[in-house]
């Protein structure tokens, strides 16, 4: 049954909505069109489908579609989750859940995982090859070879960084089992092949404590390669590469480089001609290279060299903290105990509102004469990178970002000056200036401010910054 209702909307233009007749809705009316009149006569009917659709209770309902936007990965892990699922289950009572009956849908899961996971790894490669400018063009929709799909990535991920070749060495044996038993994934899904012939014949026996060992490390594996995936899009973003050499390769050719200043005697040349056979560039590249170093915080230390942090001195840095303290008296003590109280609980709301009145317009009146956009961006640089602390060059991303903000807000005095005392109310506006410079391998002038305002001991993590730990990467990182 059909009802069809037609309205005016505001417009003086026809509306129109469609109720198909249910005995599964609450009212028994489903409302499938609403809109206008060229809108319906546009619409194409189609009939209710009762069994993939929304239901009570709503915890059972699983977003999907639109709804999900679920990538090749997230497909993936729900057929890897079945898969072990079922093996587990098999393994639990195999007198409940049969070996032979069960061995078809739990291969078949295993396998269209790992297809997914490959498809998955190929689209962020694409990515990547996207970041660095290279395309990468391979049929995810109509690809289901699995041999053909782990040798396109297994091609072109090396090609394009080698720091996939290790990982790919231990993928790559249960990915060509997978291949050679059922590489277009219809082995454990019927019986006979299109040719009618058996399929599994020359198998006999699949057990399944070793497909459960097998699955689980290939997954493990597949899980680092997802990871470095990502690390790398994030690596590349940054733009520390050249054409044949990654980042972890500068960092390479960093360590050999000798220090700046002997860069004028006649070995050098020796040096360099070494380098380029090493990695096979030219010279241009090596120039392109070391200019990177040169300009990278994590890199030119290793040549002697030290980059300026942007928009500020160290003076610049001895008096924020000085203003900073300033405002909270009481911030060694409350970090030494751990305390999360605040000075307003301490004092009263109204007297400590009164309080950081008086001293914010104190502070204010000396900072106002000498803060510039270029200041105030440093400042707000050297805090919010804290919150990554992986690559040195969003530190640099981040000043120029705030640079432009900055700039706007000078054009409005209060804006300017809220910007400033916004950061000066953080409460960890020390601590995380601190570890940004221990990243940014400003280790001494770390030490200076610490020793200078009398914090010796007082942060937790100040040995592991000095000693790196804190800022160590992956292993997939290599460097």
């Amino acid at each position: 049954m059909v009802n069809f209702y037609q309205s005016k909307n505001s417009y003086g233009y026809p509306d129109f909505c469609l109720f198909i007749y249910s005995r599964e809705s609450p009212n028994n009316w489903v409302k499938v069109f609403a809109g206008n009149n060229s809108e319906f006569e546009g619409l194409t009917m189609s009939r209710v489908n009762n069994t993939f659709l929304g239901a009570e209770p709503s915890w059972a309902n699983a977003c999907v579609g639109e709804n999900g936007n679920p990538t090749y990965v997230q497909y993936a892990m729900g057929f890897s989750q079945a898969a072990n699922l079922l093996i587990d289950q098999v393994l639990n009572d195999d007198i409940k859940y049969a070996v032979d009956d069960f061995i078809y849908p739990v291969c078949f899961n295993m396998r269209h995982s790992v297809e997914l996971r490959l498809k998955g790894a190929i689209s962020e490669l694409q990515k990547l090859g996207e970041v660095a400018r290279i395309r990468l063009e391979f049929d995810l929709i109509g690809s289901h070879d699995i041999g053909r799909i782990w040798e396109f990535f297994q091609t072109q991920s090396e090609k394009f960084d080698s720091r996939y070749e290790a990982l790919n060495q231990k993928i790559a044996p249960t990915i060509l089992d997978i291949a050679a038993i059922d590489a277009t994934g219809q082995t454990f899904r019927y019986p006979v092949s299109t040719e009618s012939q058996k399929h599994l014949a020359d198998v006999g026996v699949i057990s399944f404590f070793v497909l459960k060992e097998r699955f689980n490390t290939l997954e493990s594996h597949l899980d680092t390669l997802h990871k470095l995936n990502e690390f790398l899009v994030m690596e590349y973003k940054n733009r520390s590469f050249t054409k044949h050499l990654s980042r972890v390769q500068l960092f390479k050719i960093a360590k050999e480089l000798p220090a700046i200043d002997e860069w004028s005697a006649e070995h050098f040349s020796v040096v360099r001609q070494s380098l380029k056979d090493k990695f096979g560039i030219s010279s241009r590249e090596l120039s392109d290279a070391i200019n990177i170093i040169k300009g990278n915080y994590e890199l030119a230390p290793l040549i002697g060299v030290t980059v300026n942090l942007h928009g500020i001195s160290k003076d610049n840095l001895f008096s924020f903290i000085t203003h900073w303290l300033s405002l909270h008296v009481d911030a060694k003590d409350k970090t030494i105990a751990g305390t999360t109280i605040s000075s307003s609980d301490a004092l009263g709301v109204f007297e400590h509102m009164v309080r950081s009145s008086e001293i914010k317009s104190n502070i204010w009146e000396d900072v106002s004469k000498w803060l510039t956009v270029e200041k105030l961006a440093g400042f707000q640089a050297l805090f919010y990178f804290a919150r990554d602390l992986d690559f040195s060059e969003q530190y640099t991303n981040t000043y120029e970002y705030l640079l432009l903000e900055a700039i706007a807000a000078q054009r409005q005095p209060t804006s300017f000056r809220q910007n400033f005392m916004h950061l000066l109310d953080k409460t960890n506006c020390f601590s995380h200036m601190l570890q940004s410079l221990y990243f940014l391998k400003y280790d001494e002038l770390a030490k200076q401010l610490i020793k200078h305002f009398d914090w010796n001991g007082v942060f937790e993590w100040q040995e592991r910054a000095e000693t790196r730990e804190m800022f160590v990467l992956p292993l997939y990182s290599q460097y």
